[in-house]
């Protein structure tokens, strides 16, 4: 049975992971994963699932994201749409992340996440895009005004 307050962990995790983003050191983040973490991310009209298990795994996903994604542009906003919402084991969030580039018009990724947390770490992630699509259509029209893919 897991002892956790599940909005404070997710408050220290959201925290660490804009640390991370902001310092490129996904090892602040990689502290609050439980060992057998489970990441995925659905949305996106790929043909290979955007998943991940385990911290070191999990931890390379999400780099792997940000490097391909949001370090292409210039500034990187999110903020919540609704919640977080405590739901039983974790919390739900409704979010937007708006990315902008001088040249080019902004851009906003429109999602929620559910976060599962046991004894103040995080055991699941699981986030939908509701414009995945779009945000890949966003990188092929503007690959040229857009900082190269790390």
């Amino acid at each position: 049975m897991c002892d956790s307050d599940n909005l404070a962990a997710f408050v220290k995790y959201a925290a660490a992971f804009e640390d991370g983003f902001a310092a490129d050191d996904w090892g602040l983040v990689n502290v609050l994963f439980d060992d057998q973490i489970s990441w995925a991310v659905g949305g996106l009209p790929t043909p290979e699932p955007f998943i991940a298990q385990g911290r070191d795994d999990v931890s390379a996903l999400i780099k792997q994201s940000v490097d391909t994604f949001d370090r292409r542009f210039d500034r990187r906003e999110p903020a919540p749409v609704a919640g977080p919402v405590q739901i039983p084991g974790g919390i739900h969030l409704e979010w937007r992340v708006t990315y902008s580039r001088e040249g080019i018009p902004a851009f906003e990724l429109r999602g929620e996440e559910w976060d599962i947390f046991c004894d103040g770490k995080l055991v699941m992630h699981y986030e939908y895009l509701h414009n995945g699509a779009e945000a890949l259509s966003v990188l092929a029209r503007h690959q040229d005004s857009l900082r190269p893919a790390r």
